[in-house]
């Protein structure tokens, strides 16, 4: 499971950067995978090694954090924020609009609400103590659920980068480019679909009405571009 994770998320890393290429430029590219990566990196090290409150199985990995979770990071935060640039471009907003981080941390944990059990069930991670959120999943040691350290952690990480992004941004707008969206859209269908199916075949409902919330924003990125096609 390790290979084929690390392998779908290097693909999703490469077809991400590529699309931010020809719609960002090279430094903005540059800049969100700096961002988008590192500093949700330190929050595992953090978290992994000095709060030592989170373990990850999957394999390869460097200082306790895993390849596929520091892709993953990148792969999440650079969609979830070129999707919400595309929603509020449709409105009318700008990029620059200081709605941009807190909407794109909300969607981005929306999804997480449903992969984070999703991850703890199949045995990639474990949480050193018992959490209140899918209180029912079991970790590897037996611990139950999620904490909701875990999403305040990626409501911060999100926020972060995204206001990170903005400050420091050169060069042209990914806003300006109408497919930035609906491409970024696609790629997280990827992260999406499997773990929607899993809710289904577990019967885990809660899972999936918390996650409405990403799936909308996925949904409106797609359509805002079909309509206007």
């Amino acid at each position: 499971m390790s290979k084929v994770l690390t392998a779908h998320s290097l693909v999703v890393a490469g077809l991400s950067a590529a699309q931010s290429l020809r719609t960002r430029g090279l430094r903005r590219t540059l800049l969100f995978a700096a961002l988008g990566s590192g500093i949700p990196v330190l929050g595992e090290l953090i978290a992994v090694n000095i709060l030592r409150v989170l373990r990850h199985h999957a394999r390869p990995q460097a200082g306790g954090v895993p390849l596929v979770i520091a892709l993953g990071w990148y792969n999440v935060t650079y969609g979830t924020c070129a999707v919400m640039e595309s929603i509020m471009k449709a409105t009318g907003q700008h990029e620059s609009s200081r709605v941009l981080a807190p909407a794109s941390a909300l969607a981005a944990t929306s999804l997480d609400l449903l992969l984070d059990p999703c991850g703890l069930d199949l045995g990639l991670w474990e949480w050193s103590g018992d959490g209140p959120y899918a209180s029912d999943v079991h970790g590897a040691n037996g611990k139950r659920g999620v904490p909701l350290l875990n999403f305040v952690g990626w409501i911060l990480m999100v926020t972060s980068v995204t206001l990170a992004y903005q400050l420091f941004k050169p060069g042209r707008s990914a806003a300006d480019d109408p497919e930035a969206g609906r491409g970024a859209a696609l790629l997280l269908l990827t992260y999406y679909l499997p773990a929607a199916a899993w809710a289904l075949t577990q019967r885990r409902p809660k899972q999936l009405i918390y996650s409405v919330p990403f799936a909308v924003a996925l949904w409106v990125a797609l359509k805002g571009r079909s309509s206007t096609s």
